[in-house]
């Protein structure tokens, strides 16, 4: 008895553990919330006890990392010797869930009366009324909190520095991370550079550093972390330019500025856009470092495009794309000027703590060859890769169809054939994608050359601005010259794990055949959840089926022409009452 006894403690213990890690995350809008609830329902619904770390391992939804955290936890609590909290967990266990006695099966009448148990909000009042006032003095680690300087050249740092030039030099208060990191690298020795763990520490314990709660979250000073980020500024040696530009006493430039900021600043205020100068920028062709040239018996090869198209002239750079294999962008030149060695090597120096600025233009490319088409198509991932590309922001989403010469677009490919694959094709061109054909590597090659020399000669005498999210850039026309920041592109495309509500039901919409991504997109207009779509069936009698299965018929949908005079129809409706009924 007294093992089980000492077992159900540890489980309620680690209830209470989990309990509170699922409220941090809750508060500052972390993802883990979703990973803690899951590990708590999992352990409630466990009905054996729990004796050690090792039990939870080989439960459901306990990962290496909670693992790792009980694991310290039970450490600390080894590490005081202080049973305290054993203890009253055990009480608080035996209030609110008492093993069942031969008692609890007798009639009510006939049961032994239990003695009553103070709630612990009651015993609590007691203590207080009973007990002396306790004076509360500061811990040892709040007065550390209070007082610690982070270490130069370490990540928090350079985490504290970096926010504060990008709050006054780039007027940008709320960053991204791919940002951040940008610019906290030039600040540290740390490689390579890994901010999650420190800026857990910045937000969470020393709460100098604090984030939006929305999904791409953006990270900024709090006053303190302000505080402690201009004394850090005056004392680092590669700031002095910029500490006598934003940070000069004489002036009190520092003081008037982050004033009338925070009069006029809410948490929603998007960052300062900035300008590329016609002729201060360079247009380069970013590649997907997955991306590979293959033949038919298999053989790949990962530096073929690089390669000839770098023999070709033009720009290139490999980076991890989040979305599509090609994509350009705009990015600022390094200014150099070669007057005396003294100077280029000062200047040099300078541009090193310089973060580029880069924008994503209106072009990106899925290339596709034949068989890995047929091969999206079976395994129904076509239409979801569409819509994300739909999705991206960007204004000119292409499709490079790539076959293994003329004969083969006639040949089937994937077991399917060659009619199914071009209907696929077309419909992909009636989805609002520009295709192009190809018949081998050469001619893609030649084909992406041609397309960088084109955009260079467009965008020689244009100047760019930048926004910062999809919104603005839904609001301006290609005309406008306005596009997203590379950092930005990244993080609006990159793959979702934990979906809205409204995005799964856009997932589930797209495995139904005959369902397009213009269809979706007007359904989800009228119906933006399943829940909102069940209500609609629900007000209908459940007893005339003709009614709930041309619920949808009458939904007007986009054309060719970009009005909506076509209706969704009647097959369509009835395969959704189907799915959903």
């Amino acid at each position: 008895m007294a093992t089980d006894d000492k077992s159900d403690d540890k489980k309620s213990l680690i209830l209470k553990w989990l309990t509170q890690w699922r409220d941090q995350s809750r508060q500052h809008g972390s993802k883990l919330e979703y990973v803690y609830g899951k590990a708590l329902k999992t352990l409630r619904e466990h009905p054996h006890p729990i004796s050690s770390c090792d039990d939870c391992k080989k439960l459901k939804n306990f990962g290496p990392k909670i693992c790792e955290k009980i694991n310290k936890e039970f450490t600390k609590l080894n590490n005081t010797g202080d049973d305290r909290l054993l203890s009253k967990t055990a009480v608080s266990s035996q209030q609110y869930s008492p093993k069942r006695t031969l008692t609890d099966i007798l009639p009510v009448a006939v049961r032994p009366k239990r003695p009553l148990i103070c709630t612990p909000k009651q015993s609590a009042n007691i203590f207080a009324k009973n007990s002396p006032p306790v004076k509360i003095t500061k811990t040892a680690t709040q007065r550390n909190v209070k007082n610690w300087v982070p270490t130069p050249g370490q990540t928090p740092f350079a985490i504290l520095v970096a926010l504060l030039r990008r709050h006054l030099e780039f007027d940008d208060s709320r960053v991204n991370k791919l940002d951040l990191q940008d610019m906290a690298e030039l600040y540290t020795t740390t490689r390579p550079l890994i901010l999650t763990a420190a800026l857990n520490s910045l937000i969470h314990r020393r709460q100098l550093v604090d984030k939006t709660s929305d999904r791409n979250a953006r990270y900024f000073l709090t006053d303190s972390g302000r505080k402690l980020a201009i004394q850090l500024a005056k004392q680092c040696p590669m700031l002095k330019d910029f500490v006598a530009r934003f940070l000069n006493d004489k002036n009190n430039l520092i003081t008037n500025y982050f004033e009338t900021r925070d009069c006029t600043e809410s948490i929603q205020t998007p960052c300062q856009n900035f300008i590329l100068e016609a002729g201060t920028y360079d247009i380069v062709l970013c590649i997907d470092t997955r991306e590979r040239y293959s033949d038919r018996n298999g053989t790949q090869n990962r530096t073929a495009f690089p390669v000839a198209l770098q023999q070709k002239g033009i720009l290139i750079e490999i980076r991890t794309l989040p979305l599509g294999d090609f994509v350009w962008i705009a990015r600022e030149k390094i200014q150099t000027s070669t007057d005396s060695n003294n100077q280029t090597i000062v200047q040099q120096q300078q541009q090193q703590k310089k973060v580029r600025r880069e924008l994503v233009l209106d072009y990106i490319i899925e290339r596709k060859r034949i068989d890995d088409l047929a091969s999206s198509i079976k395994g129904h991932r076509w239409n979801e890769q569409k819509f994300r590309l739909r999705n991206s922001g960007i204004r000119n989403p292409m499709y490079l169809i790539e076959y293994f010469g003329k004969k083969s677009r006639k040949q089937d490919h994937g077991y399917l054939s060659a009619a199914t694959l071009e209907q696929a094709i077309s419909n992909c061109e009636i989805d609002g994608f520009e295709i192009k054909l190809t018949d081998s590597f050469d001619e893609t090659v030649r084909y992406l050359a041609n397309m960088s020399r084109s955009l260079q000669c467009y965008y020689q005498n244009k100047s760019l601005l930048s926004c910062q999210d999809k919104k603005q850039l839904g609001r301006t026309c290609a005309k406008d010259f306005v596009y997203m920041t590379f950092n930005e592109f990244v993080t609006n495309s990159s793959k979702i794990t934990i979906f809205t509500a409204k995005e799964m039901f856009i997932k589930h919409l797209l495995q139904i055949r005959g369902l397009s991504m213009k269809k979706v997109e007007t359904l989800i207009k009228k119906f933006p959840t399943i829940r909102s779509l069940f209500q609609a069936y629900s007000m209908l009698k459940h007893d005339d089926d003709s009614k709930r299965e041309n619920l949808l018929t009458n939904l007007k949908c986009d054309s060719l022409s970009g009005t909506q005079d076509r209706r969704l129809g009647p097959v369509l409706s009835k395969k959704i009452n189907y799915f959903y009924n």
